[in-house]
């Protein structure tokens, strides 16, 4: 038998041209039938490329390479080198390695007597893929990988599509990867149009992959979290904690910027949009250093009020009016009236007595007053207090509430 194959080998290929299409009339169109079955698939975050490894399908008609099975102890088919025989000029288009590395490993080809040819090469494409992070890790891109003929246009040869586009990528064989999921995968066919010549034919195959990073999702909710009920709980405090509840603040803010470091290191760079999570650490950080200056005013404000340091003028109050000195003017006139009548030692006397009960009546009148200030003041400081705390919590809550629905 291996003489047979011998003898059908070198009776192929005497007078055999691999360089020139394998038809019997230049007039001929050669169609090649194409498709991919994955092997496995990845992402260069840094590099922005999309790394495919698969085998290729393809399989056309070599007019030039039929026989008898008759004459040669009914062979039907045999296995023919690549180098000895005609192949499609097929390059990736859009390669991110360079047009002169083939994207096809070197394996047999398999003709039968009838001159079909079926190659089934080992491939590795490697193609740019522009990435958009703006949902890191939750993130999704679509890549295309654009192959067709690099010196015949479409009347020479033809590139078809192995069965319809959702079939001619075939994901059976696909290798779980743990970075990167692959949502779909499909084929179509282009044209591109060069003045003065015919279209060439290209096809587009399209894959969307999405990333796989739960560990990265959890530990950005997670974290931000309890940074978030730290800086709320921070409220709940007596307003005369100034150093504990700065403490919080301080911690708070401190956690945030090794977060936002620790993302920085992980997340690659690129000129695209921001990533939301990025934002989000950024909104935390503004959000929580404002909240730390209300603090640090509010406590020092009702400290301050506590030591008696607040202006009794500041905030004028409904008891402070009616414990004023003017209240007592008639009762006053009415014994000024009466002291004229009196002998005078009589009246120097009653008047230093009406001059010091006057004095304390004012100081005790002012004091009231500033008392009732001071009571007034320190409730408008807690009406204020819980104000920011409600704000800063619909402010956390709405970006947290957005960030998980996103990464989760």
């Amino acid at each position: 038998m291996d003489n047979w194959i011998d003898r059908l080998y070198r009776d192929k290929m005497k007078n055999y041209n691999k360089n020139a299409r394998p038809v019997l009339l230049h007039s001929h169109n050669t169609t090649v039938t194409m498709g991919l079955s994955l092997k496995n698939i990845d992402m260069d975050d840094e590099k922005q490329e999309f790394i495919l490894n698969a085998w290729s399908i393809m399989y056309w008609k070599d007019e030039t390479l039929t026989w008898v099975p008759m004459n040669y102890m009914n062979l039907e088919s045999i296995h023919f080198d690549d180098e000895d025989v005609w192949l499609p000029d097929i390059k990736v288009y859009n390669s991110a390695t360079g047009s002169d590395v083939h994207p096809f490993s070197p394996v047999p080809v398999l003709v039968n007597h009838k001159g079909h040819a079926f190659w089934f090469p080992p491939t590795h494409i490697v193609v740019r893929c522009n990435m958009d992070l703006s949902e890191w890790p939750r993130d999704e891109h679509e890549c295309v990988v654009r192959i067709g003929s690099w010196a015949h246009h479409g009347e020479q040869i033809d590139i078809q599509v192995r069965g319809d586009q959702h079939s001619v990528v075939m994901t059976d064989t696909l290798e779980e990867n743990s970075r990167w999921k692959l949502l779909n995968a499909s084929a179509s066919r282009t044209f591109t149009d060069l003045e003065g010549h015919n279209p060439y034919v290209e096809i587009n195959f399209v894959f969307r992959v999405q990333r796989q990073a739960r560990t990265q999702a959890t530990y950005v909710t997670q974290s931000t979290l309890a940074v978030v009920v730290v800086v709320l709980v921070s409220y709940v405090l007596p307003l005369q904690r100034l150093l504990t509840r700065l403490l919080m603040h301080l911690f708070s803010l401190g956690v945030l910027i090794i977060c936002f470091f620790v993302l920085f290191a992980l997340l690659p760079a690129t000129g695209g949009p921001v990533p939301l999570v990025v934002r989000y650490y950024s909104g935390s950080i503004i959000l929580t250093t404002l909240s730390m200056l209300a603090t640090v005013f509010l406590t020092t404000r009702a400290w301050c009020c506590c030591c008696g340091f607040c202006s009794s003028s500041s905030t004028p109050t409904l008891g402070r009016t009616l414990r004023t000195p003017y209240n007592h003017l008639d009762e006053t006139l009415e014994e000024e009236v009466e002291e004229q009548r009196r002998p005078r030692a009589a009246q120097l006397n009653q008047m230093e007595g009406s001059t010091s009960r006057y004095i304390r009546l004012q100081e005790d009148t002012e004091g009231g007053g500033a008392k009732v200030d001071q009571i007034t003041s320190h409730q408008f400081i807690q009406i204020i207090n819980y104000l920011l705390m409600a704000l800063f919590t619909v402010a956390f809550v709405v970006d947290y509430v957005v960030l998980r629905n996103v990464m989760l």
